[in-house]
C-alpha cells in the first residue's frame, strides 16, 4: 500500500490463541488420536493448518493414508501443501460456497469429514456436508481475541487534536476482524459511518453494512492482490 502512495498505519485487530483449557485440549486430542478414521479433512484457514499440524506431528510422525485434504483459499492450501500432502482447494474464489462446489465433497454420504478451524467458527460448511449424508466433527484449535492494546492504538489514529480524524480507510481481512473493530468503536463512541473499510467478499460485506457502516467496499477474496484491487476503486 506504501508503494501505492498511501500512508499505512499497522493496527493489530485480532490475535490467534491455542485452546488451553483443559477441557478443549483434550477434545482436540481426542481427534488426533484418530485422525486415521477420517476419510476427509478440510482446514478453513493458514492458522488451522499451523495448529492441527503442531498436533499430528507429535501423534503421527507419519500421516495415515488414504485421507482426502481440502482448503478454503490457495495460501491456505500452500501452507497445508508444505507439510508433504496433496490439498484441494476452489481456486480465486476463496469462500465456504466455492468449496462446497467441488465434486470431491458433494456425495459424502456416510464419510467422516474433519473440519479444523477455530472456537466458534462459521456453521455453514458443517450444516451443508451433514445435509448431504456425512458425519461431521469439528476440532477447534484455537481463539480468536483482541489484541489488549487494539483501543489505544484506533483511538490514536481515530483522534486528532480536532477531534475526530477523516478519510481514513481500512482494509478488513475476515469478519472476525470487523466485529473486533466493532468492539473498539463501540467502546470510543465512534460512528461506524465515518469510517470507510474494504472487506473480502459479499458475506462480510453484508455484515459492515448491518452494522452501519455506510462506505462498504468488497474484494474478491482476502489475498492482497484483490485488497489492493478494492483500495485502488474505493480511493477512485
Amino acid at each position: 500500500m506504501t508503494q501505492l502512495g498511501y500512508p499505512v498505519v499497522d493496527i493489530p485487530l485480532l490475535s490467534i490463541e491455542p485452546v488451553c483449557e483443559p477441557a478443549a485440549v483434550q477434545a482436540v486430542k481426542d481427534i488426533v488420536v484418530n485422525f486415521d478414521q477420517f476419510q476427509k479433512v478440510v482446514f478453513v484457514s493458514q492458522n488451522a493448518v499451523q495448529a492441527m499440524f503442531a498436533w499430528l506431528t507429535d501423534y503421527w510422525p507419519q500421516l495415515p493414508e488414504g485421507i482426502q485434504y481440502f482448503a478454503v483459499g490457495r495460501k491456505t492450501a500452500d501452507q497445508a501443501g508444505n507439510w508433504g500432502i496433496a490439498v484441494n482447494e476452489p481456486g480465486q474464489t476463496m469462500d465456504t460456497d466455492a468449496l462446497l462446489t467441488m465434486p470431491d465433497l458433494q456425495s459424502v454420504w456416510g464419510e467422516k469429514i474433519l473440519i479444523c478451524r477455530g472456537r466458534g467458527g462459521l456453521p455453514r460448511l458443517g450444516e451443508v456436508l451433514h445435509q448431504r449424508g456425512a458425519i461431521v466433527r469439528y476440532c477447534e484449535l484455537y481463539e480468536r481475541c483482541l489484541p489488549p492494546l487494539a483501543l489505544q492504538e484506533v483511538t490514536s489514529v481515530l483522534r486528532t487534536d480536532a477531534g475526530i480524524a477523516p478519510n481514513h480507510i481500512i482494509p478488513l481481512f475476515s469478519g472476525e476482524t470487523l466485529q473486533n473493530l466493532l468492539q473498539v468503536l463501540e467502546k470510543l463512541a465512534y460512528d461506524p459511518r465515518q469510517l470507510k473499510v474494504i472487506v473480502p467478499g459479499r458475506r462480510v460485506a453484508d455484515l459492515a453494512q448491518t452494522q452501519g457502516f455506510k462506505s462498504v467496499t468488497c474484494a474478491f477474496n482476502a489475498s492482497e492482490p484483490a485488497m489492493l484491487e478494492a483500495l485502488a476503486a474505493c480511493s477512485q
